[in-house]
């Protein structure tokens, strides 16, 4: 855009001329802040703003006013249409979770070369490649949209499980689960970025958490299936002569194919692409995440904000509170092995570990009625939600190992928490400008990764049967993990003081940028703009 300026401070009523790119007179009023003096104004390209500025400015005037009702059928809306297709991958990412560890009780080390060492490497080599994707997989998946990116993901992922009923050899199934890895990487960071495109900071994460729950029912009909395979193994009777093990990946890989392919039709990249939202309603989604100063999408890839999310201390801490989260993250995945090590036979194993997951069910739901029903907020919420872990690893050191119930307990009480959810949403909501945010987001789940290649390596066998000191390490972590959210949210508090101070101190506009589309000129605020939290000092932290 071009322009005559003849706008000075001492003249603030001489007129603007803006011209369109090819040459098209366009009149924009001078910004008058309030006391009657102009402002100078500053041209923005569309890599500046977020993606749904120009749809919001165009369409907002026809968009009318909401009232709290209409509001809250709107959100209503926006959860079951678009959680009603997100769950599926939630589901899907527990389904490929748990095959390993299920698979370990169902005939693997006969049908596969391996040794233990080299089955728990397997976690350790799934979590290299999911470690070195994840970078990557945030710039392509800003770059072709997270809808494109995630349903790819998971075409590939079916492809790479399929395979695994080829696998002979250990080294076979080492390469395996590195792709493997690497085509998961990025979906959950892509799936929370897409909800928080459509949930405000305050809704978002215990919408993530009600996401996340999908995945406790999968880990539930995944075992069922697992124990009715192991029966009919045991009873010769399944089809093609194929290991239960191998039927239960060919299940998961069709479950697979059929829930991703309506989601290349349906799934939306943001608001606007939402095809059970009305134009109104479109706008007012857009307007409710405007309102937080949270930004809903920008496909530009900016390496000063790149460079913002690795010099803000606050970006560390959730990075390095992720990888404590992580390190014990591994017990659920041995978990089969360990019930097997009390006494019980594989089936009994598998029938334990339907409790597992609907305990988890209970804890996310738990969790998502605090966050829905009390002030709590993210941080107390991901604190608490650590008590079950830690009262199930003291059981684990305390009980006598003649008390099997009381280990069983122990065991599925302290294996499924809601604080990863909790965690990366609130890193997600804590942190503005669309690269930052991706860059932040991945970095989590890079320090998770790096936690989960640890992890495996408490578990070695001359602990068994008992594991006492891979317990005792775990239970730390769970202790550690919390007080690592109470230092978080003291450090947003203290920041969103200063910020509440410095705006009662300064209370003008800033509504001095303006937008050339080439067919109008818009003036457009911080709201419009894709600012990170540390430029965008109007941001208040969520709690």
């Amino acid at each position: 855009m071009t322009r005559d300026r003849g706008l000075e401070e001492d003249n603030p009523n001489e007129k603007i001329v803006h011209t369109s790119n090819d040459g098209t007179p366009l009149d924009v009023k001078p910004y008058d802040n309030g006391n009657g003096r102009g402002r100078h104004e500053h041209a923005v390209s569309k890599d500046e703003v977020d993606d749904t500025t120009l749809f919001y400015n165009l369409n907002k005037e026809k968009a009318g006013s909401f009232t709290a009702e209409m509001e809250g059928k709107l959100v209503r809306k926006n959860f079951w249409f678009l959680l009603g297709q997100t769950w599926w991958i939630a589901f899907l990412i527990h389904l490929d979770k748990s095959t390993l560890s299920q698979a370990s009780t169902m005939g693997i080390f006969k049908d596969v070369d391996m040794t233990k060492k080299q089955y728990n490497d397997l976690f350790v080599v799934f979590y290299t490649g999911y470690l070195i994707a994840l970078w990557p997989g945030a710039w392509l998946s800003q770059r072709t949209g997270q809808k494109q990116f995630i349903v790819g993901s998971l075409l590939l992922w079916a492809l790479l499980l399929a395979m695994h009923v080829l696998v002979k050899t250990g080294g076979q199934m080492i390469a395996l689960r590195f792709l493997l890895g690497m085509t998961e990487s990025q979906i959950v960071p892509s799936t929370t970025i897409l909800h928080q495109a459509f949930f405000s900071p305050k809704k978002s994460p215990w919408v993530q958490l009600l996401w996340w729950a999908s995945g406790s029912f999968a880990n539930v009909l995944l075992t069922m299936v697992a124990y009715k395979l192991i029966l009919l193994d045991d009873s010769h009777a399944l089809i093609g002569g194929l290991s239960s093990w191998k039927w239960l990946h060919i299940i998961c890989v069709i479950l697979t194919f059929i829930m991703a392919v309506p989601l290349a039709f349906f799934l939306p990249n943001s608001p606007v692409e939402a095809k059970w939202l009305s134009t109104a309603e479109k706008v007012h989604t857009i307007k409710a995440i405007r309102d937080t100063q949270s930004g809903v999408k920008n496909s530009t890839w900016k390496w000063s904000q790149v460079r913002e999310a690795f010099t803000d201390p606050k970006s560390w801490l959730f990075i390095f509170h992720m990888f404590f989260n992580e390190l014990p993250n591994n017990t659920s995945q041995q978990l089969p092995l360990i019930i097997v090590g009390f006494g019980f036979t594989p089936a009994e194993s598998a029938l334990f570990n339907i409790a597992k997951p609907l305990i988890g069910s209970f804890l996310v739901l738990v969790s998502a009625a605090m966050l829905y029903g009390t002030r709590l907020g993210t941080g107390y919420t991901c604190a608490i939600s650590y008590i079950p872990c830690f009262v199930g690893g003291i059981i684990e050191l305390a009980a006598p190992w003649s008390n099997k119930i009381a280990l069983v307990v122990g065991t599925q009480i302290s294996t499924f928490k809601p604080s990863y959810l909790l965690g990366l949403s609130w890193a997600g909501t804590a942190t503005t400008g669309y690269t930052k945010k991706l860059t932040v987001m991945s970095t989590c789940v890079v320090a998770a990764s790096a936690a989960n290649m640890i992890s495996p390596e408490f578990w070695q066998p001359k602990y068994k049967p008992r594991y006492t000191l891979p317990w005792a390490f775990m239970t730390a972590f769970w202790f550690i993990s919390p007080g690592m959210c109470l230092v978080i949210r003291w450090y947003l508090v203290r920041e969103n003081r200063r910020r509440q101070a410095n705006m009662d101190a300064d209370g003008s506009s800033d509504e001095n940028d303006v937008l050339d589309t080439g067919d109008a000129v818009f003036h457009v605020n911080k709201e419009d703009l894709d600012l990170t939290d540390r430029q965008n000092q109007k941001f208040i932290y969520p709690l």
